[in-house]
């Protein structure tokens, strides 16, 4: 499923080669960075992706209870 955070990392992605490609002109790497700045503060502003799944959060809880 793709989602906001999935689509901001690509989106991220795509300006990081804009930036590093040395055919971008001048006036367009401006356009990019600013770009770039906005789509990492929106990626700050997401909640962290959570560590693992639903499995593993059910295997944690019963190691923590002894159960095997």
């Amino acid at each position: 499923m793709i989602n906001d955070r999935s689509r901001l990392e690509a989106l991220r992605s795509r300006l990081e080669k804009a930036m590093n490609d040395p055919e971008t002109t001048p006036r367009d790497l401006a356009a990019v960075s600013r770009e770039y700045r906005q789509t990492l503060a929106a990626l700050a502003a997401i909640a962290p992706p959570a560590k693992g799944t639903k499995l593993d959060e059910i295997a944690q809880r019963r190691r923590k209870r002894g159960a095997s």
